[in-house]
C-alpha cells in the first residue's frame, strides 16, 4: 500500500510575486502551487540561479514541510536570476 501524501493546493503568499512570461505577459503568483506551475510551465530557458531551489521550496511547502515564505523567497532570487520578475 502507498503512502499517502497531503499537500495543501490553497496555501497562499501574504503578497503575490509578479512575472513576465514568455508571451510578454505579466502573471500573479500568489503561492507556491501557482509558482510550481510556473516553473515547470512557463519559465524561461534558464534553469540555474535557484531554479531547483525554488521548485524543492515550493514543493515543500505545499507538503507542510517548510516555509511557504521561505518558498517565497526562493521563488523571487530565480525569478530574478532568469530576468523574469516584473
Amino acid at each position: 500500500m502507498a503512502d499517502i501524501i497531503e499537500v495543501d493546493f490553497q496555501l497562499v503568499w501574504q503578497y503575490p510575486v509578479f512575472i513576465r512570461t514568455a508571451e510578454s505577459e505579466q502573471q500573479r503568483i500568489e503561492g507556491p502551487d501557482a509558482a510550481l506551475d510556473a516553473l515547470n510551465h512557463r519559465w524561461s530557458d534558464v534553469r540555474g540561479g535557484g531554479y531547483f531551489e525554488a521548485k524543492r521550496r515550493c514543493v515543500d511547502a505545499l507538503r507542510r514541510r517548510g516555509s511557504a515564505e521561505l518558498a517565497r523567497q526562493r521563488f523571487i532570487q530565480a525569478a530574478i536570476a532568469a530576468g523574469v520578475l516584473a
